[in-house]
């Protein structure tokens, strides 16, 4: 039986990522050229850029599927057998942004197309890689409200700005401390998780803390 031409074009695509997946974590982005992917995935060359419009659109697709492995399958089933989330609740906050400040940073490249991609550098937006944000960002203001609603986890968040605000600020600070390590700003990922554990814990925690009860 001959497989359907949609079938082949979809297990081709999957092919060319795949292998440029394996180039990447052996040799680096600065390896990767269509040259060098199509020898190694076994297609002409032509047939990257039938699938990829450039390799920076290839590459995105690379770094959107990594994105998109921090996202849990079953994210209440997750949540329900996590009993120990706010046990330090600034570690989980700053654990959960370094997942991802981790992939994005994982190459000049990486961090390059994820600014392009999410409008950071000329406001062009790639709605697939919003719409994995968002939910990374609902992660992130789901665990923020249920940390606000609490009376007893400590140390207490503030109140005067609400979950959606403090990721928007989250975020900012993650991108920043991304950009640093970068431009070797930052001389590594213990240094730059230990900075945005610094500007986590300014921001988000009250003030004051509240009489225990």
């Amino acid at each position: 039986m001959t497989r359907k031409p949609q079938q082949r074009t979809q297990q081709t695509r999957s092919r060319i990522l795949e292998t440029a997946r394996d180039l990447l974590s052996r040799n680096g982005a600065d390896a990767i050229t269509a040259e060098a992917l199509a020898s190694a995935a076994g297609v002409a060359k032509g047939t990257i850029f039938a699938h990829f419009t450039s390799m920076d659109g290839l590459m995105s697709y690379v770094l959107l599927d990594d994105i998109r492995s921090l996202l849990p399958e079953n994210i209440a089933a997750v949540r329900a057998a996590d009993t120990e989330r706010f046990a330090d609740p600034l570690e989980r906050i700053t654990a959960m942004m370094m997942s991802l400040v981790a992939i994005i940073t994982s190459s000049q490249l990486s961090l390059r197309l994820f600014l392009e991609n999410t409008g950071a550098t000329d406001g062009k937006c790639a709605l697939e890689f919003i719409a994995i944000l968002d939910q990374l960002d609902g992660l992130l203001i789901a665990y923020l409200e249920e940390w606000q609603a609490s009376a007893s986890v400590r140390p207490a968040l503030r109140h005067d700005r609400t979950s959606r605000e403090m990721v928007d600020g989250l975020i900012a600070f993650m991108i920043h401390v991304a950009i640093q390590f970068r431009s070797c700003q930052l001389g590594s990922l213990d240094m730059a998780r230990d900075k945005l554990k610094r500007h986590a814990e300014a921001y988000l925690l009250a003030r004051t803390e509240p009489p225990r009860s």
